[in-house]
């Protein structure tokens, strides 16, 4: 009986040395940043050897890691060289019809642009307001369940293996489409113009197939939500006098061009943003995908018109920063963000077609900005401060962000402080005695640079200090002269 030894890990490792693309190195930099959080405070040097230690066979130097970094807008010490677009967003007022919460109103400032504001103080855990999605969007990972039945054709509710909802009439007479609910076959009221034909053909639902099935492979959820976007805006009724349509209160939204926000995304590597429109890709092929995009969009609303390729641009890049797990809430997308908010924004558990509540998450003060987080604050500073500057287009200045980059940077200076000295005390144990050693003066606070003491073979004596640093256990040795 003879064993034969099989390896479960056969990949064989690279030795044939490659010279990167600076894509690969980007995104490895950026892999590791979100692997290790605490290695994107490093600098161009460590950050190189990180990248040679993960890919040996790459053929990259120090310098070329920190022209990347630079040319990227990686660098995270250096906030002028990071590309942000809050500039570029513009702020559209709020329709007058709408409705604001009690105790809050919508007001406009130069700095923060459109934001609510308390208009009296409001007890923590109060609950300030309610309110159901704008547009809702289904699940774009969802359909190809939803196509056979096996959840639900709205909310996406996973189904029991059946025949109740059959029996129940709560399953479509057309496709193999079912519902949970006779809430949700009611509020589906998209199903038939974007899966069977129509008379009005107002949508061309074998387009709408092909863009969904599209958006599937290509995993462009922004692109499968503003097709459900603007299907339900040309399914609308004609909104009464005086009041506004649902194209109205979407053009009221903060905008800005998806172009615009590539930018930053590209110079994030796109590591943070998944909304971008389909998989990382060089400007060139970027501009492929939007126009397939915007050609299969159009396709969908034969009687569309008006609507160019840089307006499509627009409400890609518009759904992208209003968007609340893929749904857009009118009020809810009135809030500027704070890494230290003062509210809770809640989404139902189980049902995202569900309202969500906003509550107090503190006591607020009259007149006090109303505010959410974007982002996980969970979050180290620097993910935290890339996460909004890719998606969103602005740098964080809240105290928050403040406070903790100070900290990091006085931990950088310690841990700078004792990497040296550690370095010194390394190169004192290898030199010979015979040897000499040559150390620099630090410079006094003038400015002016001191002449360097020079230590020969006449120390007569060799002492050992100690100091507490954090820890307790960093020492380091220096030499007296004496006479």
């Amino acid at each position: 009986m003879s064993l034969e030894v099989v390896q479960i890990n056969d990949r064989e490792p690279e030795t044939e040395v490659v010279t990167p693309h600076p894509r690969q190195v980007v995104d490895d930099i950026i892999a590791l940043w979100k692997e290790d959080p605490s290695t994107e405070s490093l600098g161009a040097a460590k950050l190189h050897g990180q990248v040679k230690k993960r890919h040996p066979n790459w053929s990259v130097s120090e310098k070329r890691v920190r022209q990347l970094l630079k040319e990227f807008g990686l660098n995270v010490n250096s906030t002028a060289q990071q590309v942000s677009y809050a500039k570029d967003i513009k702020a559209h007022p709020t329709p007058k019809d709408v409705i604001m919460p009690e105790n809050v109103q919508v007001t406009m400032t130069s700095k923060r642009g459109k934001g609510l504001y308390a208009k009296r103080p409001i007890k923590k855990g109060t609950i300030l307001w309610e309110e159901a999605p704008l547009f809702y969007v289904p699940q774009l990972q969802s359909t190809p369940l939803m196509k056979q039945g096996q959840c639900c054709a709205y909310c996406g509710k996973v189904l029991e293996k059946s025949n109740a909802n059959l029996t129940s009439g709560l399953d479509c007479q057309s496709c193999p489409m079912v519902w949970c609910s006779q809430r949700c076959k009611s509020s589906n009221t998209l199903h038939s113009a974007l899966y069977h034909l129509t008379g009005k053909r107002l949508i061309d639902a074998e387009k709408f197939m092909e863009l969904e099935d599209y958006c599937l492979q290509e995993s462009w959820n922004a692109l499968y939500a503003l097709a459900h976007i603007q299907a339900q805006i040309i399914m609308e009724k004609k909104p009464e006098a005086g009041k506004s349509s649902l194209k109205d209160k979407f053009d009221s939204l903060a905008s800005v061009s998806q172009q615009v926000r590539y930018r930053a995304v590209n110079s994030g590597a796109g590591a943070f943003d998944s909304m971008t429109g389909g998989a990382l890709f060089v400007e060139e092929q970027q501009e492929i995908l939007w126009k397939d995009g915007y050609s299969k969009f159009t396709a969908v609303f034969p009687r569309l018109s008006g609507v160019t390729y840089d307006d499509f641009l627009t409400m890609l890049g518009t759904y992208n920063i209003n968007n609340l797990d893929s749904n857009v809430f009118m009020m809810q997308s009135h809030l500027n963000h704070n890494c230290d908010p003062n509210v809770d924004v809640n989404t139902h558990a189980t049902d995202r077609s569900k309202p969500l509540k906003v509550v107090a998450d503190r006591d607020i003060a009259g007149g006090e900005e109303l505010t959410t987080t974007y982002v996980n604050p969970s979050h180290p500073v620097l993910q935290r401060s890339r996460e909004l500057r890719v998606n969103w287009g602005f740098v964080c200045a809240c105290n928050r962000c403040k406070s903790e980059k100070q900290q990091d940077q006085r931990k950088q200076s310690q841990s700078k402080s004792l990497e040296t000295k550690e370095d010194i005390r390394k190169m004192l144990k290898e030199e010979e005695p015979s040897q000499e050693i040559e150390l620099e003066v630090p410079s006094p606070s003038s400015g002016e640079r001191r002449k360097s003491v020079r230590f020969d073979d006449n120390v007569l004596q060799l002492t050992q200090e100690t100091e507490n640093l954090p820890g307790d256990a960093n020492i380091y040795e220096t030499y007296h002269k004496t006479k």
